[in-house]
């Protein structure tokens, strides 16, 4: 079965629409070898005929197939009427001039009256040696001089008794030939007529003495005939043939593509050749600039001509459909195909008008509910379809209510049409409407529901569908609390929206832990009368981790919400992120160190935790994570070469108690976690040394410009290798010793020093945030056991000492903030950001004492430094202030 439909529409009953005081005009234009008339939409068409000099005949389907004329509309109600200017009733003058006339009988629904109107089109149109029509409901073929002139032939040759032949015998193939008079094939359908000049022969389709044929995989219906005309002693023989396709169009997407063979073998001889190819739409020929605004393409292959038609062109229409109670859309569209051949000197044009419809498609139709409930009415939106399809009624519960009851009822109803000729529908029914149920769902939400069925017709043919919908909406009284979050580099960004629940009211845990005051110091957050924003730090003991990779870490943030008044439980949030940090680091000197978070999947102890070396147990652990410092040359570290490199390798695992043997393989561990370090095995390092001299002038460097300072953190107390900016947030272990450096940027000045005026610990990035933790206060360390400055000298890498300070930071303490608090677990993770103010001296300038200090030796607070002491007074403008961070401390 092909996938496209062809034939004509008749119409022989009543149009319902209406009616001008004054008929339009009827148009008639010609279009090549056919003419065409249009009626309007507005004219509602009762009946047909065609008219010649001596009669009028009623056209029915039947005669207008055998005769040659075509009748459909399209869903606008617009009726178009066109014949074959070889049709019976055409009056021909010569092969050039021919008349259509039809006559039109017309309803007038304003005066219920009937009108006859008469339209007739002279066209001029020059035949070629052979002209064949393939209509949606015929197929005609004419032929030029298919009897010989006996009076323009030599006298000589001829006796004085000229021969009248008359035609005899038509012999049609089925392909079996069968022999037929004239007046039998007329009885059966068929038409024939014979000039001097022409040979006209036209079948509707699928006669019984029609046949089907596979040309170069198309199929198609040929209508083959041979008329004897004879007299006496000499007969002529004429053969005619008419082939045209009945498949060919296939969908691709959203593209309709037609292919109609080139080489038509009943046709057409082994020798012949293409003039022209021309592709039209509803009759009309196309110029390649009108095929291009529509988008069409034609073009030739080997065996075939392929025309490419966009699914919705403007030249064709969409039509709606039911199937199964659903409602479906097709498109329509007549294109036309005109070829030009030559065989010999003879030219035959072959002129194929193919309507072609898409398989039906499902459209369902779409509901837009745009209720707002305080409004208190349901307000819905139903669309798209077709100007073919009306709305009749529409249920609401049990009751079936036409559209004017809808009306009389207060039911607002509006229809609503678009300019891609297209509509919807916008029905408004009160939430007081008896059939809608009313639920109370929660103490703070009303819900009300309605079902409702709507039932539609598509014209003309008064094909049913419905669709059906259960109308639903709820009625906050109270704004329920809301929670959200997003993932940031080292932490969960998470707000709290309060709505309409007091905060006094609203309890929210993060994880297992109910937040009060006490537990919110512990975290950066912002909290007021509507809303809460909290930044929590991905090792916090309230996320819980889900899995770790070499590359990171993902965890997940659960937040709950409970009213404590009532006990109401809201929406619980779950948030999970993966954070790219770096959980284990390889040193030069071959130490190595690891970071393993507890996760909340495998149930093991961070304490049994060993590397392969069961011996090798973590350097140090808490309940929630594991803290492994070894080196590549213990603990059962592997070793390989691969080219120029080293890889050490080892594995982190958990083994739980020995099950009973029941095979000779080794249990899997539970847990298993691979650490490599990758060095480079030949690679060579060059130290440099400077030798300055004690009697070398200084001198000032020329320039101008401001002086820049940088905070940056050491990888270890060597001073070589320093983390870069792409390396933060850093894992660090709690107590593992940090070692910092404070520089001048670019500056080759020996006249230039350093100082560190106050450096400290904050939550966040915010210089000024509390809580803060005091690490250097005017330019002397807090605390002896926390903070230490170390010296700096000379090497490879600084060239002059004063333009940098070092300070080692033992072990961060955060107690002293948090003497309030009793929630340990809160204190074992920190996100901290570290801050200096630096200021920037000349070293031969003592008399200020603005760049050194005495500070009180620890051991012997009369032994001070030798340097003078510093003004304990600094102006914003001295101090340059440097950051550095986050420093993920666990």
């Amino acid at each position: 079965m092909r996938c496209f439909e062809t034939g004509a529409l008749w119409l022989m009953t009543t149009l319902i629409s209406t009616f001008a005081d004054t008929f339009e005009e009827i148009q008639a234009e010609c279009l090549g070898n056919r003419v065409q008339f249009t009626l309007p939409g507005s004219l509602s068409l009762l009946e047909v005929y065609a008219v010649n000099n001596t009669q009028t005949v009623l056209l029915t389907p039947f005669l207008a197939a055998q005769c040659g004329y075509t009748q459909k509309s399209d869903p606008w109600g617009n009726m178009m009427v066109s014949a074959s200017l070889q049709s019976c009733f055409a009056e021909k003058q010569g092969d050039k001039e021919i008349k259509v006339a039809m006559k039109f009988k017309l309803y007038k629904l304003s005066t219920l009256s009937e009108k006859v109107h008469e339209v007739s089109k002279s066209c001029s149109y020059t035949m070629a040696s052979r002209e064949i029509l393939c209509d949606t409901n015929f197929m005609e073929v004419s032929i030029r001089n298919a009897i010989p002139d006996v009076k323009a032939a030599p006298v000589k040759q001829w006796s004085i008794d000229m021969p009248n032949l008359k035609l005899w015998r038509i012999i049609l193939f089925t392909p079996e030939e069968r022999a037929f008079d004239k007046e039998t094939i007329e009885q059966k359908g068929y038409s024939l007529y014979s000039s001097p000049t022409r040979l006209v022969m036209r079948s509707p389709y699928n006669m019984a003495e029609t046949y089907a044929r596979h040309i170069e995989e198309i199929d198609m219906m040929v209508f083959k005939s041979v008329v004897l005309f004879r007299e006496r002693w000499m007969m002529t023989i004429v053969e005619s043939a008419a082939v045209c396709p009945t498949s060919g169009a296939s969908v691709e997407g959203d593209t309709i593509f037609w292919r109609l063979p080139l080489r038509i073998t009943p046709l057409v001889s082994s020798e012949f050749e293409i003039l022209e190819v021309h592709m039209g739409v509803n009759g009309r020929r196309l110029t390649p600039n009108e095929m291009a605004s529509h988008s069409y393409n034609m073009r030739l292959t080997e065996s075939h001509v392929v025309v490419g038609i966009p699914i919705g062109a403007p030249d064709g229409y969409f039509k709606s459909h039911t199937l199964k109670d659903q409602y479906h859309i097709s498109y329509t569209i007549e294109p036309m195909l005109e070829l030009l051949w030559r065989e010999g000197v003879d030219k035959t044009k072959y002129t194929v008008l193919f309507p072609m419809t898409t398989p039906l498609t499902p459209w369902p139709p779409q509901i837009a509910d745009k209720t707002e409930p305080d409004q208190k009415m349901f307000d819905v939106f139903l669309g798209y379809f077709l100007p073919d399809v009306e709305l009749l009624s529409v249920t609401i519960g049990s009751e079936l209510i036409t559209v004017p009851e809808l009306i009389f009822k207060g039911i607002v109803l509006q229809e609503h049409s678009f300019p891609n000729d297209t509509k919807a529908f916008s029905l408004q029914i009160p939430f007081s409407e008896p059939h809608v149920q009313i639920k109370k769902v929660h103490l703070d939400k009303t819900t009300y529901t309605l079902p409702v069925v709507f039932g539609f017709t598509v014209l003309p043919d008064h094909s049913s569908f419905s669709h059906s919908a259960e109308l639903e909406t709820s009625v906050t009284d109270t704004v329920l609390p809301k929670a959200e979050g997003s993932c940031h580099q080292d932490h969960f960004d998470m707000h709290v929206a309060f709505g309409s629940v007091p905060s006094s009211e609203l309890k929210i845990k993060l994880g297992q832990t109910e937040l009060n005051d006490e537990i919110l110091q512990q975290f950066e957050h912002h909290l007021n009368k509507t809303h809460l924003t909290i930044v929590v730090p991905f090792l916090s003991p309230v996320v819980a981790l889900e899995s770790v990779q070499l590359t990171g870490i993902e965890g997940r943030i659960d937040v709950k919400m409970y009213n404590s008044m009532n006990n109401w439980k809201f929406n619980d949030v779950s948030l999970t992120c993966t954070f790219l940090v770096k959980l284990s680091e390889c040193f030069p000197n071959g130490t190595v160190t690891v970071v393993l978070p507890k996760l909340e999947s495998v149930q093991y102890l961070p304490g049994e935790l060993s590397l392969r070396d069961p011996t090798c147990k973590p350097y140090y652990n808490e309940d929630h994570f594991a803290y492994f410092r070894y080196n590549v040359t213990s603990c059962g570290t592997t070793r390989k070469f691969v080219e120029d490199t080293m890889i050490y390798e080892n594995e982190i695992t958990s083994k739980t108690d020995p099950l009973p043997q029941t095979s000779e393989l080794e249990p899997e561990p539970e847990y298993r976690f691979i650490v490599s370090c990758v060095y480079v095995a030949n690679a060579t390092e060059s130290m440099i040394f400077h030798a300055v001299s004690h009697f070398k002038e200084p001198h000032a460097d020329v320039g101008k410009g401001e002086l820049s300072v940088s905070l940056k953190l050491s990888q270890d107390m060597v001073y070589k290798l320093f983390y870069r900016e792409g390396d933060y947030p850093l894992l660090k272990f709690l107590k593992q010793p940090l070692y910092f450096e404070v520089g001048m940027d670019h500056s080759r000045d020996s006249k230039m020093a350093v100082g560190l005026e106050n450096c400290w610990a904050t939550l966040t990035k915010d210089k000024e945030s509390k809580p803060r933790w005091d690490l250097i206060v005017d330019g002397c360390p807090k605390g002896p056991e926390q903070t230490k400055i170390r010296p700096v000298i000379a090497d490879d890498r600084i060239d002059i000492p004063d333009h940098f300070k070092r300070f080692e930071v033992k072990m961060l303490d955060f107690t002293e903030k948090d003497r309030s608090s009793t929630n340990d677990a809160a204190n074992t993770m920190r996100r901290v950001f570290i801050h200096c103010d630096v200021l920037i001296c000349h070293t031969e300038n003592t008399a200020d004492g603005r760049c050194y200090k005495q500070c009180m030796s620890p051991l012997n607070p009369q032994i001070s430094s030798s340097r003078v002491r510093r003004s304990s007074r600094l102006s914003e403008e001295d101090l340059r202030h440097v950051s550095l961070g986050p420093i993920l401390l666990i």
